[in-house]
C-alpha cells in the first residue's frame, strides 16, 4: 500500500471521482510510493498578488520522481477547442485540466527547489503530470496538449499502479535516484513541519506582571514591620524580594527627609538602583538624600573624600586582606578628619542589602562610625545566609536588632525555578498559590568544553530570532568570566553584541556575560548557565544556587561535567514531584 497523506477513510473524502482515484492509488502502489491528496499551493503572479491553487495528487518515488494527477469527475468532452462538462441545461466550459495540472507541477517544483536551498533541482528528479477521469472511458484523439500515456481513464483504475508507471516513464529522465537526504529534503519541502509555540518572551511578560503583584503584596506585609521598628534583621530565600524591600525603605527614609545610605555588596546591583532611585524618589531633594553605593566604592569614596591615601593593593589576593584588614581602621581614620573639618559623614539612616556577604568590621564600621545614634540609629539589613558567598562573612550578624523576621515565600522565580534552585541550595523556600509555573528547566549534556561555544551560539541565535527576545531579557553566566570562558573569542551572536558591561546590557545594547558572584541581588527573564563542568573554589555550590535563581522564567543549564549533571537533572526531578505536575 501506498504511504498516503493525509490518511483518510472514504467517508472522509467529498468528492467521489477524488474517492476513487484514492483508494485506488492506496490500494495498488507499493509502499515505495509516497501519495500526497488535495495539497494547495501559493503564487505570486507577476503583479505580486498570490494567486492559489491545488493538485488533486502529487505521487512521489525515490527514482521515479514526481507526477502530479489533476482529477475529473463527471461527463466531459474537448470540442472546438474548449473542455467542457455536461450539465442539465447542456455543456459549460471548464478550465482545461492539463493545464491545471502542468501549472501545480511547475509550481510544485519551484517550491521543492526553494525549500531545500538547492538540495533538490529540477535537474536532479523527473517530473510530470497527468489527468485522472474515473468516470469515463474515452474515444477520439487526444485534446493539444495530452497524450494518451497521460489520461488514465475508468479502464485503467483496476490498473492504476502500470497507468502511473506509464506517465512518469514518459516524461524525461532528469536524474537518477535521489540519495536518501534528498529525499529527506524533498519530504520536508513538500511536508514541512509548521509548528505553533508560544515564544518566550511572551511568557516571561506575563510571569514577569504576576510576580510584579505578588512582590507588591509582600511589600505591603513588610511595611508595617520596619516603619514601626528603626533595627530590623531580615532574611529570606533567593527570591522573596528582600533587595525590592530594602530598596523601598531607603526611598520612604529619604522621602520623608531622612539622610539615608543604601549598601550593598554588588557594584552591579548598586548601579541598577542608582537608576531606579531616579524614577523612585518623589523629588530632587529626596535624590540627594539617599545614596546608593556598593560597600568597596563606598568605602574608597569616603577615604579619599578625607584626604587619605588609598593603598590599594593590584592582586586580588592581596585586595581581599586590604578591604578586610585595612579598610575599616581608613575609615574610622577619615571620620575623625571628616568630624575636624565640620563636613558631614554620618546617616540618619542605613540599609544593607547582601547582609551575608558582609565581613564583620564592616558591619561595625558601618554602624559604630558612620551611623547616627550608633546602636540605636535606624539600621536594616537584608540577608541570605545560603547565597553567602565568602567563609570570612559571619553567619549571624554581629551587631543587635529589635526585630528579625524571615521570608519564606519566593515571589520572583517561577514555581519550576523556585523549586529547582532550593533543591541545588538544599534550603526550603514556598511560594503564593497565584505563583506562575513557567517552563521546566532546560538542560543540554554537552560532549566536551570545546563543543560548548558552538552550541551555546546556536542557543542564544534561536532565542533572539524565534523567541522575540531582547538582548536584556538574556544574561549567560558562567564559572569564570567573560574573558576566560567558551565565550572568549565572540564578540556578537546573531548580531547582537555580547558586553560584560552592566548599564550596556541594561540599556539593551548587548546580551550580558557574567558570573554568579557579579549578577547577585539582579535578575532576568532567561539565564543561561554555561560550562557548567563541576564544583571547585571558584565555582560553589552556592555560585549554582544564586545563578539559578537570576531567573524570572526560563533556565537552561549547559552541562559538561557528569556529576554536575546528575546534581541538576535529580533537583528538576525533585521540582517535578513537589509541583505535582508532569510536564512533557
Amino acid at each position: 500500500m501506498a504511504v498516503m497523506h493525509p490518511s483518510l477513510t472514504s467517508d472522509e473524502i467529498e468528492h467521489d471521482s477524488e474517492r476513487l482515484v484514492y483508494l485506488a492509488l492506496r490500494d495498488q502502489l507499493s509502499n515505495d510510493y509516497v501519495v500526497l491528496h488535495s495539497y494547495p499551493w501559493l503564487r505570486p503572479d507577476r503583479d505580486g498578488n498570490l494567486r492559489e491553487g491545488e493538485a488533486d495528487f502529487v505521487i512521489l518515488h525515490q527514482s521515479k520522481g514526481m507526477l502530479v494527477l489533476e482529477v475529473k469527475g463527471g461527463e466531459l468532452r474537448y470540442h472546438k477547442g474548449a473542455w467542457q462538462r455536461k450539465k442539465s441545461f447542456g455543456f459549460e466550459t471548464i478550465t482545461d485540466p492539463f493545464k491545471q495540472a502542468r501549472k501545480s507541477m511547475h509550481c510544485l517544483i519551484e517550491r521543492i527547489e526553494k525549500q531545500t536551498s538547492g538540495d533538490v533541482q529540477s535537474s536532479d528528479i523527473s517530473y510530470g503530470y497527468a489527468v485522472v477521469f474515473p468516470h469515463d472511458n474515452y474515444k477520439g484523439e487526444a485534446p493539444p496538449g495530452a497524450d494518451p500515456a497521460l489520461i488514465i481513464s475508468r479502464r485503467h483504475m483496476d490498473s492504476i499502479a502500470e497507468a502511473i508507471d506509464t506517465a512518469m516513464a514518459s516524461w524525461p529522465s532528469r536524474g537518477t535516484r535521489l540519495s536518501e537526504h534528498q529525499w529527506r529534503r524533498l519530504a520536508s519541502a513538500l511536508l514541512p513541519e509548521f509548528k505553533l509555540f508560544r515564544p518566550i518572551s511572551g511568557k516571561a511578560v506575563d510571569i514577569f506582571s504576576r510576580i510584579h503583584e505578588l512582590t507588591d503584596e509582600q511589600l505591603d506585609l513588610l511595611r508595617g514591620l520596619y516603619e514601626e521598628n528603626d533595627r530590623v534583621y531580615v532574611t529570606g530565600v533567593a527570591g522573596s524580594g528582600k533587595t525590592q524591600l530594602a530598596f523601598d525603605r531607603a526611598v520612604a527614609l529619604a522621602n520623608s527627609g531622612k539622610r539615608t545610605l543604601f549598601v550593598c555588596y554588588n557594584r552591579h546591583l548598586a548601579e541598577f538602583l542608582r537608576a531606579s532611585r531616579d524614577l523612585s524618589a518623589s523629588n530632587s531633594d529626596a535624590i540627594e538624600k539617599l545614596k546608593i553605593t556598593h560597600f568597596h566604592q563606598f568605602a574608597r569614596e569616603v577615604i579619599e573624600d578625607a584626604g587619605v591615601k588609598w593603598p590599594v593593593p593590584d592582586d586580588q589576593e592581596t585586595q581581599e586582606a586590604f578591604f578586610i584588614d585595612q579598610v575599616p581602621d581608613l575609615i574610622e581614620q577619615a571620620a575623625f578628619i571628616s568630624l575636624d573639618q565640620g563636613r558631614e559623614f554620618q546617616w540618619d539612616a542605613i540599609i544593607m542589602d547582601e547582609a551575608q556577604d558582609f565581613h564583620e568590621r564592616w558591619w561595625e564600621v558601618l554602624q559604630c562610625t558612620l551611623l547616627k545614634g550608633s546602636d540605636e540609629g535606624i539600621f536594616h539589613a537584608f540577608a541570605d545566609p545560603v547565597q553567602r558567598l565568602w567563609d570570612w562573612a559571619p553567619s549571624c550578624p554581629p551587631v543587635e536588632f529589635q526585630t528579625r523576621y524571615t521570608l519564606r515565600r519566593n515571589c520572583r522565580n517561577s514555581r519550576w525555578i523556585c523549586r529547582t534552585s532550593t533543591t541545588i541550595g538544599h534550603t526550603e523556600a514556598s511560594y503564593f498559590r497565584r505563583s506562575p509555573l513557567g517552563d521546566r528547566p532546560a538542560i543540554n549534556n554537552v560532549p566536551s568544553l570545546s563543543a560548548m561555544k558552538g552550541i551555546l551560539l546556536k542557543l542564544v541565535e534561536d532565542l533572539l530570532r524565534n523567541h522575540d527576545l531582547k538582548p536584556n531579557n538574556i544574561v549567560l553566566i558562567g564559572p569564570s568570566g567573560y574573558e576566560k570562558g567558551s565565550l572568549a573569542d565572540v564578540s556578537e551572536i546573531g548580531g547582537v553584541p555580547l558586553t560584560n558591561i552592566f548599564s550596556r546590557w541594561h540599556d539593551g545594547r548587548g546580551i550580558l556575560v557574567t558570573t554568579a558572584k557579579s549578577f547577585k541581588g539582579l535578575e532576568a527573564d532567561v539565564v543561561i548557565m554555561y560550562d557548567l563542568v563541576g564544583f571547585s573554589s571558584v565555582f560553589t555550590r552556592a555560585d549554582l544556587y544564586v545563578a539559578c535563581t537570576r531567573a524570572r522564567s526560563h533556565i537552561h543549564f549547559l552541562v559538561v561535567g557528569k556529576d554536575m549533571l546528575n546534581e541538576i537533572k535529580n533537583a528538576v526531578a525533585s521540582a517535578e514531584l513537589e509541583i505535582g505536575k508532569v510536564v512533557i
